[in-house]
């Protein structure tokens, strides 16, 4: 193999030796290395696409004893339509770790067996790993923690120092609450149908809600989980506002309205802290507060290729989302 870890007759020793650099800096240059000053890098970046050069990504890995493989860690017990959202952020994943040469492995991982992916972990399958969903108290993180894999999570609550990239979902999912309950009469009865709390992302939307509701302490409200009888409290109150965590659940009220003859947009409003296709579609439009998907897959793994690479990056990192209002809120 030599030295030549390229697909040109023009080689690293060749830049290093037009610029006056050692070897090892150039290579450092070529990998956009944190010790390397940004000057340096655009001489070398330079250098290297006049002459053609392009580093062979194969010979990169087997003298770093690298695979070039991602895991994106989906639920295994995620709803077809909850899959939307997933198959999104991989969709993103993929594009952005294709671009810099490395490939996606799936992984879908169950909430109480994590036995596949250790498996995938004691092997070496993987170079760096996202988890695109968090979990309260989530095992995943301590299992990636210990076999000292880079990892990012999607969406926030892992602690700190966790590299994360989130939709700003607490303070967006407030002020969402505060768009949708604007204009509701005084002492209006207002609903949170929330998902499982098992699931982070909940945390953080019931959170978001309570802290947006409070602006209006004329509202009367209550919050109904999903092990509740969403049926039972739709029916116990004239509710003019229900609020849902998620499209699934959001669909769900949606059934139960229509068996109790109650018209969207007219007798009850109601909106998502999650949009999607099914939202958008129904009629009347649903109301919702959409998040990019495919960008926080893309900014995820691209942050997961900075860990690698020895590139600087930030912990915390956040995508744009923006409020779908819709008929049913109208």
């Amino acid at each position: 193999m030599g030295n030549r870890l390229h697909n040109s007759n023009f080689t690293m020793e060749d830049i290093a030796l037009e610029l006056g650099l050692s070897k090892s800096t150039v290579s450092r240059a070529l990998s956009d290395s944190g010790r390397i000053s940004v000057g340096t890098k655009e001489r070398v970046k330079a250098c290297a696409k006049k002459h053609g050069f392009k580093p062979n990504l194969v010979a990169k890995a087997l003298a770093g004893k690298r695979t070039l493989n991602i895991a994106a860690i989906m639920p295994l017990e995620a709803s077809a339509s909850q899959m939307l959202f997933f198959h999104e952020c991989l969709s993103g994943i993929v594009s952005r770790a294709s671009k810099e040469g490395y490939s996606t492995l799936v992984c879908m991982n169950e909430k109480d067996n994590s036995s596949i992916l250790e498996s995938i972990l004691s092997n070496g399958k993987v170079d760096a790993a996202v988890v695109t969903q968090l979990m309260h108290d989530d095992k995943t993180v301590e299992l990636l923690k210990k076999y000292h894999l880079p990892f990012v999570v999607i969406g926030s609550g892992a602690g700190k120092d966790i590299v994360h990239v989130d939709s700003r979902m607490k303070e967006n999912c407030a002020k969402f609450t505060r768009i949708c309950l604007n204009n509701l009469p005084q002492n209006s009865n207002v609903l949170f149908v929330c998902g499982s709390l098992d699931v982070e992302a909940n945390n953080n939307r019931l959170s978001g809600f309570l802290s947006g509701i409070e602006k209006f302490p004329s509202l009367q409200y209550e919050v109904c989980k999903e092990d509740d009888d969403i049926e039972k409290r739709l029916s116990q109150e004239s509710w003019k506002m229900i609020l849902c965590s998620d499209d699934v659940i959001c669909m769900k009220v949606d059934e139960i309205l229509k068996l109790q003859n109650r018209s969207i947009g007219k007798d009850v409003f109601l909106a998502s802290f999650h949009d999607s296709i099914l939202l958008e579609s129904h009629s009347p439009g649903i109301s919702a507060l959409r998040v990019d998907a495919l960008n926080l897959g893309s900014v995820a793994a691209e942050l997961s290729i900075k860990m690698l690479s020895g590139t600087n990056y930030e912990t915390v990192n956040y995508v744009d989302c923006s409020f779908q209002m819709r008929q049913s809120t109208c």
